[in-house]
């Protein structure tokens, strides 16, 4: 402000020391004089500040150019496809004839100076991740399933993915997801891509059935067949995330597909969308390779020459007890707390000798190691209130 009532004075006629109020506002006289020019050409409206923007920018991307990143951006949303900055610089770049394809990040400029990206200040960043990756292809399998909704109601799909090479090994539509179903999307992926080492999956019970102490048919099968059943630990679902990442590719593919009238035109839309995740779609993950490279540039594993050995599981109890005001159920010997939030419910608890599972409206919420030491067995969960189930898949 002193600078501002400096310059006015000094236009107006008055006695002013520049250097002065140069030096005490940190400016230079070239600037001062600059300021006190604008001024008398065009009032206080001179004083404000302005851009320094060049008025031509020589290096800039040409408009056909950006209307073309804009068009192709356009086109893969349009698909339900990934549509960033990356996967538009690829796209681009395998063009016929080729055309000099701006950076990706000059490209995500362009994107947002057109509006088409939306700030996300609050997305985890990606090297807060702790990353794990199979040394080579078929050495462990990622399976799950999801549901979908077609014309006749609620379905579930299984998918399979390789992850090393992200190769979408088998995605199949099915009425219920059981244990035999899923065996069968299994025996169909390894007759096109061979059998793998391992499996990995959460506990869902079509899957196995080690926290209830009993093994199920998927993973019965898989050690007979020499392959390593794996199973993350419950409300973990980061241990799956690799084939939690492609369901949520596939479902936004799908919402851009029309709704399919059954299973059998759902399965036509499965396998379409494998063939463009393994031949046509650049992957992230692996260094925007298209996964069929990836697989065939490693050698594949296999699983053991023999079956593997069945591990030896006690005959579980099942009961039934009420979840106290603590948020406790108590047993024989053992009180185990599940949360306050479950008070006044009936949970089911399937415990042996060793683990316990405790599942409210058939949902687990908690699956623990018992102490033989200590009757409670706390949840050992920060304080600060209870927190709200999550369910598992």
């Amino acid at each position: 402000m002193k600078v501002i009532a400096a310059v006015t004075a000094h236009v107006a006629g008055d006695e002013v020391c520049v250097a002065a109020v140069c030096r005490d506002a940190a400016v230079s006289r070239k600037t001062f004089y600059k300021w006190a020019a604008r001024y008398r050409a065009e009032g206080l409206a001179g004083l404000e500040e302005r851009s320094r923007r060049p008025l031509t920018s020589p290096a800039r991307t040409g408009e056909p150019v950006e209307d073309l990143i804009v068009a192709e951006r356009q086109r893969l949303d349009g698909s339900g496809l990934d549509h960033g900055a990356t996967t538009i610089h690829w796209h681009l770049s395998g063009r016929v004839p080729p055309i000099k394809v701006p950076s990706v990040a000059t490209i995500h400029r362009i994107l947002v100076r057109r509006g088409l990206v939306e700030p996300q200040p609050r997305k985890r960043p990606k090297g807060s991740w702790r990353r794990f990756e199979a040394p080579a292809p078929n050495e462990f399998w990622q399976i799950d399933a999801m549901d979908w909704t077609i014309v006749t109601g609620l379905v579930k799909v299984f998918n399979v993915i390789d992850d090393h090479s992200r190769v979408a090994v088998r995605s199949r539509a099915v009425s219920e997801a059981t244990t035999t179903e899923a065996w069968t999307t299994f025996c169909q992926g390894s007759q096109q891509w061979g059998l793998p080492a391992g499996v990995l999956s959460d506990n869902g019970l079509c899957f196995s059935g080690k926290l209830r102490g009993f093994e199920v048919l998927f993973e019965s099968n898989l050690r007979d067949a020499g392959i390593r059943p794996i199973t993350g630990r419950p409300f973990h679902p980061q241990t799956t995330g690799k084939v939690e990442r492609f369901q949520q590719t596939l479902k936004k593919w799908l919402r851009r597909q029309r709704l399919a009238r059954s299973l059998r035109e759902l399965q036509a839309q499965l396998d379409e969308f494998c063939r463009i995740y393994n031949y046509e779609r650049p992957h992230q993950g692996i260094g925007r390779r298209i996964p069929i490279e990836r697989w065939h540039a490693t050698a594949r594993s296999q699983p053991a020459e023999h079956p593997l050995e069945h591990p030896t599981l006690h005959r579980p109890v099942v009961r039934e007890a009420s979840v106290c005001e603590q948020g406790k159920v108590s047993l024989d010997k053992h009180d185990i707390h599940i949360g306050v939030a479950y008070t006044g419910q009936t949970a089911t608890v399937i415990s042996d000798t060793t683990y316990a599972s405790i599942y409210i409206n058939d949902q687990l919420v908690r699956h623990l190691k018992i102490d033989h030491t200590r009757r409670y067995q706390p949840s050992r969960k920060p304080r600060g209130g209870p927190r709200q189930p999550r369910v598992a898949s």
